[in-house]
């Protein structure tokens, strides 16, 4: 089951959802254990979305980046 952690909605009629990905979804599909999701919702029907991740899973980003010094400075270039 998703919970929803937030959730506003604006005149328009959009719904921006903040949901909780459940672990199992989230580790089957190569994501964190612990993973959210903004949801943009109009309808019923999902229009955008955008997956987060938590502080934990910065951490780890930056231990990844302090172990190969060199990564965080090609992805830029390859980006350019």
């Amino acid at each position: 089951m998703i919970r929803v952690k937030e959730r506003k909605t604006t005149k328009a009629g959009f719904d921006s959802l903040v949901v909780e990905i459940p672990r199992d979804f989230a580790v089957d599909h190569g994501l964190p254990e612990r993973s959210l999701a903004t949801l943009t919702v109009r309808d019923g029907k999902i229009l955008s979305e955008i997956i987060e991740y938590s502080a934990d899973d910065e951490n780890e980003v930056d231990e990844f980046l302090n172990d190969f010094p060199g990564f965080d400075e090609e992805m830029r270039s390859l980006g350019d």
